[in-house]
């Protein structure tokens, strides 16, 4: 399982083995950015940086940087649909990237009941639907990602719900196993990582 942190001067990529038990291994990030979401594409991973202007690509097995791309806005989460990258700005859009150059090559405006959702922030493909959680909220919406609109609304309140800082510890990571369809969230500040199943409301 792949994370990138953020703060300016602590920001690292990090792969946990969530199932060995070995030691996560750390990849710092330059000390005057702030790191936010990654994907995994082919042998790279790919990491944003929020208000940097900047993206790295790093080598899968060693998590060393490659090489550097240019972000246009801001940079908040990022997934793949096996042809493009998806980001996410803070907005209520999605921005497709080619996974190659770089370069956006359309978005889409994301709704519910017709409304924008804004704040749209970690990001996870999984069975075609996009993933996203709402900063500051508890909520993952699911989006369809050739119309933008929400298809589904996860509610995941209470599974961390100690006294909390209601700006540096939100919910704020998914992750999706396809080969064993396992679901895994965590938040910024977080202790944990957590192992959910999804479940329809009574």
């Amino acid at each position: 399982l792949y994370e990138c942190t953020g703060r300016v001067g602590q920001s690292d990529l990090i792969r946990h083995d969530i199932l060995g038990g070995k030691e996560a291994k750390r990849q710092p990030l330059p000390r005057h950015v702030f790191g936010e979401g990654a994907t995994a594409v082919g042998d790279s991973i790919i990491s944003l940086t929020w208000r940097d202007g900047v993206g790295y690509v790093h080598d899968l097995e060693t998590l060393s940087r490659v090489s550097q791309f240019t972000v246009q806005g801001e940079g908040w989460g990022l997934t793949s649909d096996g042809d493009r990258l998806i980001l996410s700005d803070g907005t209520n859009a999605l921005r497709f990237l080619d996974p190659e150059t770089f370069e956006e090559i359309g978005q889409v405006s994301v709704t519910a009941n017709g409304k924008p959702v804004p704040r749209l922030n970690e990001l996870e493909y999984i069975n075609g639907k996009v993933w996203a959680n709402v900063w500051q909220t508890d909520v993952i919406v699911q989006i369809d990602p050739e119309t933008g609109r929400v298809s589904g609304f996860i509610d995941l309140s209470g599974l961390y719900d100690r006294q909390r800082d209601p700006r540096d510890e939100v919910l704020n990571g998914i992750a999706y196993d396809p080969e064993t369809d396992r679901l895994f969230v965590t938040g910024k500040n977080w202790p944990k990582i957590y192992e959910i199943r999804i479940v329809e409301a009574n």
